[in-house]
């Protein structure tokens, strides 16, 4: 008897976990693509107070857009907002993922002469302020613990055609 109910439990966690990782909506970044859409055609006039925008997205000279990308082969894409320009590496500045317990989260942000960079190999190459010295870090998604993970080092930075806002 108490081995059936261990294999019910196991049956129905695994059903669970099966079917939350199906509740992800198909197109879950629309309504975070809308507010960036919004933001940057009315010069950030409905700017959401809790939601840091830099201010070089407030900046009229300079052109934003995003890209979609799965980091980790789950059929999810990941979304990046980042800087059109000439570098040879794309520069982004945030990126949002679909986090099992809290949907939609913006995960990582930078900016103001600090950036990420998607390295092919999927990893993040990200600069941070570090007292007076630029401090690098290399990160890979973890969707199972919906957190990033430091790695030693990533494949170099990529050019990655980002569509406009």
């Amino acid at each position: 008897m108490k081995r059936n109910v261990v294999k019910l439990i196991s049956l129905c966690l695994s059903v669970f976990i099966l079917s939350g990782c199906s509740n992800v909506p198909k197109d879950w970044y629309n309504e975070t693509l809308d507010y960036y859409r919004e933001g940057f055609s009315s010069d950030w006039a409905n700017e959401d107070p809790k939601l840091y925008i830099s201010d070089e997205m407030k900046d009229p000279d300079n052109t934003f857009g995003y890209l979609l990308r799965d980091l980790n082969g789950d059929g999810v894409d990941e979304l990046f907002i980042g800087i059109i320009d000439d570098s040879e590496e794309t520069k982004f500045t945030d990126l949002y993922i679909w986090h099992s317990d809290l949907g939609v989260i913006r995960s990582l942000n930078c900016g103001e002469g600090y950036y990420m960079y998607l390295c092919d190999d999927d990893v993040i190459k990200m600069d941070s302020w570090y007292g007076s010295q630029t401090k690098i870090d290399y990160l890979k998604y973890d969707p199972e613990g919906n957190q990033f993970m430091y790695v030693d080092g990533g494949s170099n930075p990529g050019h990655f055609e980002l569509t406009e806002f």
